[in-house]
């Protein structure tokens, strides 16, 4: 076995925390071995990442062991954990005739992508993500990266640029563990009642529900507006607009609502300054939805 085992910066991991990826022959764990364990681990202050290579099949129970050993009485985050990494580790075990594990843990995958309606990711894949947090990987080709998973891995023969991908994965999920908070300011506004921030934004046919939280309680309140009406209770804002759907410019389709309060259109699409774009394909403005939002409450209050 192959073992590393390297000083870490962590600014985002707590004692009881680790980070958790791995790396296989491919993706049928009934056929498919575990190659590579790596984890970000952080105890008085100081923070390793250590990684457990096995050079062979015959080594992969002993990686399990470390696994088992390592999650004790820790939160797992991971980045598509609770869909492949955990899964997979549990059907490996039970392939040696162990107990699945049940670790409490914290998927960001999961977090992150219904954030993707409103900021259009160029993808959902980390090393995408991940610029979020200005993190810029310096991984060998990732084309061979992952054509060594089924070739030279299951030889065992290169072991750097599997490790490296892998260090670099575990890397960037712990630079992205707290990206939510960057997603809340970016869909927050302050208004003269409280600062809010969009939660949600749905359409059904001909209505927008768009979803908010105020920081601070509000009065419970319901207003009817010309196209729109507007319910709050506690922190909770809830706005029912009336859409439009339409073609909005070449290739782009999407719901507009009328600019009752002529706010500016912030998008690259131009249209006709009495409407406002709710939503551009599949991709809803949340810069127009906010500061339609602040206009409403503002207008009522």
């Amino acid at each position: 076995m192959i073992t590393l085992k390297k000083r870490y910066k962590a600014t985002n991991l707590k004692d009881d925390e680790i980070i958790l990826d791995i790396e296989t022959t491919g993706l049928d764990s009934s056929i498919d071995s575990l190659v590579l364990l790596g984890i970000i681990e952080k105890n008085n202050n100081e923070a390793y990442i250590y990684q457990y290579f096995a050079i062979d099949d015959s080594e992969e129970q002993r990686l399990l062991e470390i696994y088992k050993r390592k999650i004790s009485e820790k939160k797992i985050i991971t980045y598509n954990g609770d869909t492949f990494d955990i899964p997979f580790l549990n059907n490996r075990l039970i392939k040696h005739r162990d107990f699945p594990l049940l670790p409490q843990s914290l998927d960001l995958l999961k977090l992150i992508r219904p954030y993707n309606k409103f900021f259009g990711f160029e993808s959902l894949k980390l090393n995408d993500i991940e610029k979020l947090a200005g993190f810029y990987r310096n991984d060998p080709s990732r084309y061979k990266t992952f054509s060594k998973l089924t070739n030279d891995l299951k030889r065992r023969t290169n072991p750097y640029p599997i490790m490296k991908h892998n260090e670099n994965d575990l890397i960037a999920t712990e630079k992205i563990v707290y990206i939510e908070k960057y997603f809340e300011d970016k869909l927050s506004i302050n208004s003269t009642l409280s600062p809010i921030t969009l939660l949600n934004c749905d359409i059904n046919n001909d209505v927008a529900r768009i979803s908010l939280r105020s920081q601070n309680l509000l009065k419970e309140s319901y207003f009817n507006g010309e196209n729109y009406e507007l319910i709050i209770k506690d922190n909770l804002i809830i706005i029912n607009l009336q859409v439009l759907y339409g073609i909005l410019a070449e290739n782009i389709r999407g719901y507009v609502s009328i600019n009752n309060f002529k706010l500016d259109n912030k998008s690259t699409v131009n249209i006709d300054n009495h409407f406002l774009i709710i939503r551009e394909n599949f991709k809803y403005n949340y810069e127009n939805i906010l500061a339609l939002a602040k206009k409403i409450i503002e207008n009522q209050f």
